[in-house]
């Protein structure tokens, strides 16, 4: 059902806890709900799909869509995807964003230039979302000019400061660092159903119901979602789905262990 809001109140295991669903099939040709970050010229729906290209493999060419309203730091999100053209010289594909946020030292002055009405560079809008756990099918560099094709995780992140007085400084980017990576020889223009389960510091990813990929990493623990491509890659996405956490009254820590303990009555594929 298109751009479905499901609120499932856990009354009988945790009062304070809520679970939400949000589904796009992208079949009524619209992204209501999302938001271009980069690169909206390469990016559309076409026959129910959502397709997300570039001609170049430069870096300025990706193309970021984050979907709107959706802080959390316990996610399930599943979508099925193909990819019909992949730049073999550059690392990463199709990939999913999670947890993404706004860098701390860019609050106030976003904000800020919100408040007085200003517009924000584009820039300031990419790096709104530039701390994130990404997740890619396509390739990756394992080894000095050994690039391989497979499912992995990777931290973006950016470290940033002031130099002098109210000049901001945002030219030192940290490289996506790698968490892991496992080889599959995928096919072009086949559709692959790719589900990835964060939870806490626990990492699990999962193709066609295989998992893949699991790790542990507690950098970041909220934000945001996003769906990439670009880079001289097509990739197609459809029948999105995320199940996620959202909080009310009781602190994280206590609904970390109730969660798991519930999970496996509601995440469903």
């Amino acid at each position: 059902m298109k751009h479905m809001m499901v609120m499932l109140i856990l009354t009988l295991f945790v009062p304070s806890v809520q679970a939400e669903v949000f589904r796009d099939d992208f079949n009524d040709g619209d992204l209501q709900g999302w938001t271009f970050l980069q690169g909206a010229e390469d990016g559309s729906i076409q026959n129910g799909e959502l397709v997300l290209s570039s001609p170049k493999a430069e870096h300025e060419t990706e193309v970021i869509i984050a979907l709107d309203g959706i802080l959390s730091g316990t996610y399930e999100v599943a979508v099925s995807l193909k990819i019909s053209r992949l730049d073999r010289e550059t690392n990463g594909g199709a990939t999913i964003g999670l947890r993404a946020h706004t860098p701390p030292i860019l609050e106030s002055l976003i904000e800020e230039a919100r408040t007085e009405g200003k517009i924000l560079p584009k820039i300031i809008s990419t790096l709104l979302h530039w701390r994130s756990y990404n997740f890619f099918l396509g390739t990756q560099d394992v080894n000095i000019q050994d690039i391989r094709r497979g499912l992995g995780a990777t931290m973006r992140r950016m470290e940033e400061g002031f130099e002098g007085r109210n000049k901001l400084v945002i030219d030192k980017f940290v490289g996506d660092e790698l968490r892991a990576f496992r080889i599959f020889d995928f096919r072009l223009h086949k559709w692959y159903r790719l589900k990835i389960i964060a939870e806490g510091n626990r990492f699990q990813c999962f193709i066609d119901g295989k998992e893949m990929l699991g790790f542990f990493d507690d950098t970041y623990t909220k934000g945001a979602i996003y769906l990439s491509s670009g880079w001289g890659n097509r990739v197609h996405f459809d029948d999105f789905e995320v199940q996620y956490e959202a909080l009310a009254v009781q602190p994280r820590e206590q609904i970390t262990t109730t969660w798991g303990e519930i999970k496996g009555g509601f995440h469903t594929r």
